[in-house]
Order: C-alpha cells, then structure tokens, then sequence
C-alpha cells in the first residue's frame, strides 16, 4: 500500500532494537504518539510503503522511550522495523490548543519579518530535544533553522498561509 500524505501524519520514527524480545527505540514526533493509549492501529512503513501494525506498548521517558509491537517478538523482528515512520490517520489527530501547530501544517508558509518584507519559505521543521525549530530557504537560496520560540516567531497565521519572525532575533543567522 501506498501513503496519501494528505490522509496520514508521521507521528514516531523507529530506532535500533532495544533488548532481545522485540523492543525498539521510538522518537516521537510531537505528542501525539505519546498521548495515545495503546494499544494503537497505526501504519509503519515510508511514503511509498506502508502496512498496518499495532502498537501495544510504550515503556520509558523522554530521550529514551521503547515501544512494542504485535507480531514483533525478537531482536530480528526489531531489526527490520528500524529507521521505518509510524503514521496515523489525519482525522485522528488530537484537536489543538490556539497557538499550536502539527509540523506538516507548517511547511510551505511564507515567513516574513513585523515590517511585511519576505525572507523566506518554511521548508522543514524539526523536533529537536532543547526545542523545535524550522528550516528556512531565503531568498538567496541559503538556508537557515530558526528556532520555534515565541521570542523569536512572534505570529503564524495558517489561514494567512505566513509566519512573521523578529527580524533582530535571528538578523545573525542571515548573513
């Protein structure tokens, strides 16, 4: 089967195996994962392949979560799911708060500084330990990541389809 990345959201990224008894290591992307009580029917794969599993178990705490899966009982089995995205159905997402964003809802944005003047697009954005952040393409084709802080991104507007930034926060990251 084939992901339609308009109907799914990568939600987790599968690391190496952890134990012998099918454990691995699971990276969350957001909180959406982590907010779910398992066990959870989701899709394991990439873009261009995907199959069902259920996740049965999640075990630990931030910078060190292993998670369980049905039908994965060993070591090998936690081999082959490694480096694989978890997905789940968009219309399953959690309901956000004002001033809360799902990364794919990010992309693509035009970011601009208080004064109207464009930057850039939005091309990529990560969840790092310290913070989130954002790829930005300027203008010059140069990229730059720009953290995801309100002293730093002081509006996003989805409906406006931009982000505005401060211009003196990240006016070193630009040159």
């Amino acid at each position: 089967m084939r992901l339609d990345s308009d109907d799914f959201v990568a939600v987790a990224t599968i690391g190496r195996p952890s134990g012998l008894n099918g454990g691995c290591c699971l990276f969350p992307i957001g909180e959406t994962i982590l907010s779910s009580q398992p066990p959870i029917s989701l899709r394991i794969g990439n873009e261009s392949s995907v199959e069902e599993i259920v996740l049965r178990e999640i075990k630990g705490g931030p910078g060190a979560y292993r998670c369980f899966f049905d039908g994965c009982c060993d070591r090998d089995g936690a081999e082959k799911l490694k480096n694989l995205f978890l997905f789940i159905e968009k219309e399953r997402l959690p309901k956000l708060k004002d001033e809360e964003f799902y990364f794919r809802d990010l992309l693509g944005l035009s970011v601009e500084f208080e004064s109207g003047e464009k930057l850039g697009v939005v091309k990529d954005v990560f969840n790092y330990p310290t913070s989130d952040a954002v790829d930005v393409e300027i203008d010059n084709g140069k990229k730059i990541t720009v953290p995801f802080k309100k002293e730093i991104i002081k509006k996003v507007s989805l409906e406006e389809n931009r982000m505005i930034v401060d211009r003196a926060a990240i006016e070193e990251l630009i040159f």
